[in-house]
């Protein structure tokens, strides 16, 4: 009996453990995904057929060299079989490609991330948000939270760490639920980094050598943002943005961890001096001196710098300082429950206003576009007009003007002959327009 009643204890320990990691996540109303369906009830979206706009856009591309922005809009929100994925990234990288890039609307940024997770294309979507030069799309505070709330929920949390970064490479900070899920998903990932591998650099297998003339030799250069490859570096870069906004322990626990991640060791011992100096208690968390100390397990011993050695002694004043004791974890998980608390709610009213805002703002482009294509096809019916009527003339004034073109004819015929002479001056140019005469002329051989 006390077997039974301690096991049902145990079982409803777990639902309640359950509920509480629940509540910790997005709900299922969060994505709005009964507003987002309905823009396929939209008359302009209903009359398009994505397979043969396809082929239209992909003609417009080859014929003209540019399509508009709202073509490829209207494209990447009417697409929903898999194998359109390939389809919609050519013609959003030839979109990037051309001038129309700039009036990109916002809905195709959310359509594009919307429609790979929707076939759950992970990999093509970390691609396209990690390219953003040939790409071009950047998501809102919207689909990110979605994002990194899907992959925490499958336990991937290098995946989340990853999609955090972009928030960092962005610097951008002003979503209290994405800074929130940001700190989540980079300290659950530090648990196994080994998950997030560092991308390998291709080797060169041609054993052929060629020699490019190049004007001048550029010096290498590292930004120390977009350039970093290293996972721990990126993921301390992101830890530290996100706490330096945050004042509070939690926040410099944050900092600190980051930036010793990061290899800044000189700046962490300047802020481990400025907080003994300022803050009175509560620095930061005693667990993540421990933390630190993993973290660091991994550097060889001839690898360990003056500056990694003062900064251990200042992390040891620090020790026996007035430290955060509640568990990091549990604290992180109250930001992360307290944030979507108070702005879910206001971020589904946000997103359903704007899928009607992006409606009405698509159908108005739509319009200016088609007035500006009605414009130019006008203007070039006018010139052809002009061309006609020109020639017309020509022909009913060619007895009034006989003379008149008789002389310049012979004026033509004038400025060829000396130009004929000219040549015949210059023996070189006239052996080098024999030479392109037979380079124009020249037939491969039969292989």
């Amino acid at each position: 009996m006390i077997k039974s009643i301690k096991f049902g204890r145990n079982v409803f320990l777990g639902i309640k453990n359950g509920r509480a990691q629940r509540r910790l996540f997005l709900t299922e109303a969060y994505q709005c995904q009964e507003a987002w369906n309905r823009r396929f009830d939209s008359p302009i979206l209903q009359q398009v057929k994505p397979t043969d706009m396809f082929f239209e856009l992909d003609s417009k591309f080859n014929n003209m060299g540019k399509v508009g922005a709202v073509d490829i809009d209207i494209f990447a929100n009417t697409v929903r079989e898999e194998f359109q994925v390939d389809e919609l990234l050519d013609l959003l990288h030839r979109l990037r490609l051309s001038v129309e890039t700039s009036n990109t609307l916002k809905s195709t940024h959310h359509a594009v991330i919307r429609f790979l997770l929707q076939h759950n294309r992970i990999n093509d979507l970390l691609d396209v948000l990690d390219d953003r030069l040939n790409y071009g799309i950047f998501p809102d505070y919207f689909c990110y939270n979605i994002l990194m709330d899907k992959f925490i929920k499958e336990k991937n949390f290098a995946l989340a760490a990853k999609t955090a970064a972009l928030l960092m490479l962005q610097e951008d900070n002003g979503h209290p639920i994405s800074n929130a899920l940001s700190v989540y998903s980079c300290h659950r990932y530090l648990e196994n980094p080994d998950d997030w591998k560092k991308p390998k650099a291709k080797e060169d297998d041609s054993t052929e050598e060629i020699k490019v003339r190049v004007r001048y030799l550029r010096n290498p250069y590292f930004d120390d943002h977009f350039d970093l490859i290293e996972p721990l570096q990126i993921v301390g870069k992101t830890l530290a943005f996100q706490g330096k906004h945050m004042d509070n322990s939690l926040g410099r626990t944050c900092q600190l961890r980051g930036m010793i991640l990061h290899k800044k060791y000189d700046k962490a011992r300047n802020l481990v001096d400025q907080w003994l100096a300022k803050v009175n208690e509560e620095i930061v968390h005693e667990e993540v001196l421990d933390l630190i100390k993993k973290d660091n397990t991994h550097i060889p011993e001839d690898q360990i710098t003056e500056d990694l050695k003062n900064l251990q002694v200042q992390l040891d004043k620090l020790r026996s300082s007035n430290l955060h004791k509640e568990n990091l974890l549990e604290r992180i998980e109250n930001e992360v429950k307290s944030a979507v608390a108070h702005y879910a709610e206001t971020d589904i009213l946000q997103q359903q206003e704007s899928f009607l805002e992006w409606e009405k703002i698509r159908e108005s482009t739509l319009k200016e576009h088609q007035a500006l294509l009605d414009k130019e096809l006008r203007l070039q019916n006018i010139e052809k007009m002009k061309k006609e009527l020109e020639k017309k003339e020509r022909i009913l004034t060619f007895f009034e003007n006989e003379e008149k073109i008789e002389l310049e004819i012979e004026k033509k015929r004038e400025m060829i002959r000396q130009e004929d002479e000219k040549l015949a001056k210059c023996p070189k140019k006239i052996k080098a327009l024999q030479k392109l005469v037979e380079q124009e002329v020249y037939v491969p051989p039969n292989i």
